[in-house]
């Protein structure tokens, strides 16, 4: 089954149904479905659409729309800007890009040469969901984690869905009254989509994130599943007012958890912060039990994940880097190469620094793989160097991390030039950030004088 098929089911079971809300509108699972054939209809089996799309009802319906039609939606984040965006729609190719207002507005030079549908658009019809091979590429995110540079992660459509089959069922949770507070082109925010679709549940949809919008959401629609990034939490304990009485789960993705985090969250909502762990090549792998809420761990492996844990001497133990089989693994990367690198006898090399406990317990130790965490948004140092190496003044150049606190790390550039003058650390920054997204930003640029 895909995402798509899922919709199909419930809107043949239930289908006057509340599906998704905003803060401004709801639609049943008859209306969305509705909405998701007549997008379809601009989409062929096989065709590469991108999807680039703050969060709105309209962004999942027209996500939803590439996998009724049987394409590869290619999952962009909305802040993906300038030479990135470029990037990806020259190395991906698209057939179509489906976007917003902002976004059109805000690329128009980049987007402009392409086959673009803002919004709604499409014909009055109604045909069944595409049903995809087993291996058949279905979604393609745009990641560096384990590879170290930007490519191609391909998924099988049908392998994603089983992810959020098997995560609901971990869950606990009979019915899924969700809210979406992060990016649907993430992996976190694909599996909340997913699970609200296994369960037949509602999903409330926010824009930009926003304390206040948030708390009145889960308040006035009895939402119970909350599911988003460390950030989040600490944004509700320092700005929310109020009760999230509701809420049964509360689940934390995507960045490490600190301690502060969960005390101030119990002490302030009386509620339990559990962990989920999962990596753009892997999907969703890992959840904490809400029985061991409380303890700062991962959590266990998820139905059908076997792990090994491999020290730097190769041999297996109770810490080093983490290994992973499942069903549900990525197909590989668009470079054969690259895929042969990661993939060891049939065991994804993950990059991650785990350690697990007697009980089977697994916790967050670190990363192998270079890659920094800001606002639980990944940054790779490989990307921004590339970017400064096109500078004519620059020689030689190492991007590493600076604490951020709670934040996670910010990217700092270590520069070796050719020649030195006035306001040069200025003009690397600026040549750097206006090539970006906001949270892949350079914090500052130092001009050394040898790089070790």
């Amino acid at each position: 089954m895909s995402l798509a098929s899922l919709l199909y089911k419930w809107y043949k079971e239930t289908p006057n149904k509340t599906f998704l809300i905003d803060k401004n509108s709801s639609l049943t699972y008859e209306q969305v479905t509705k909405n998701v054939a007549y997008i379809a209809s601009n989409i062929a089996p096989g065709d590469t659409v991108v999807h680039i799309m703050f969060n709105s009802i309209q962004s999942v319906i027209n996500y939803l729309a590439i996998y009724w039609a049987g394409g590869k939606a290619v999952a962009v984040d909305p802040l993906t800007s300038a030479e990135d965006l470029r990037f990806i729609l020259e190395d991906s190719n698209p057939d179509l890009i489906l976007t917003d207002e902002e976004i059109m507005k805000r690329e128009n030079n980049v987007l402009k040469d392409y086959k673009v549908i803002v919004n709604k658009a499409g014909k009055d019809v109604f045909t069944q969901p595409y049903e995809y091979r087993e291996d058949e590429v279905g979604l393609i995110y745009y990641y560096a984690g384990i590879a170290g540079r930007t490519m191609q992660v391909l998924h099988s459509a049908n392998r994603v869905e089983l992810n959020s089959a098997v995560l609901y069922s971990s869950l606990g949770l009979k019915e899924i009254r969700s809210i979406l507070t992060v990016p649907i082109a993430h992996v976190l925010g694909n599996s909340i989509l997913g699970v609200t679709l296994e369960a037949g549940g509602t999903m409330y949809v926010m824009g930009k994130f926003n304390v206040d919008e948030t708390i009145n959401a889960i308040n006035k629609y009895n939402l119970n599943y909350l599911s988003t990034v460390p950030t989040v939490y600490d944004y509700l304990n320092a700005e929310g007012k109020g009760e999230l009485s509701s809420l049964e789960l509360c689940v934390s993705s995507a960045a490490p958890l600190f301690p502060s985090t969960v005390s101030n969250f119990k002490n302030k909502f009386r509620k339990d912060i559990v962990q989920q762990y999962g990596f753009t090549e892997g999907l969703v792998l890992t959840f904490q039990p809400k029985e061991l809420a409380g303890v700062i761990s991962i959590g266990k492996p998820l139905p059908n994940v076997e792990i090994r844990i491999v020290r730097d001497d190769g041999n297996e133990g109770n810490e080093g880097e983490l290994y992973v089989k499942a069903p549900w693994l990525m197909l590989g990367y668009k470079d054969p190469k690259e895929t042969a690198k990661v993939f060891k006898d049939g065991w994804l090399a993950t990059g991650d620094i785990v350690k697990i406990d007697e009980n089977g317990l697994l916790y967050f130790k670190g990363v192998k793989k270079r890659m920094l965490k800001f606002k639980g948004y990944p940054i790779f140092p490989r990307d921004l160097e590339e970017i400064l190496k096109t500078h004519p003044l620059v020689e030689e150049v190492k991007v590493i991390g600076e604490d951020a606190g709670n934040l996670g790390q910010q990217p700092v550039a270590l520069v070796k030039v050719k020649e030195k003058k006035d306001g040069l650390e200025e003009e690397l920054l600026n040549y750097v950030n206006s090539r970006v997204a906001f949270y892949k930003r350079l914090k500052r640029v130092y001009v050394v004088d040898k790089i070790e």
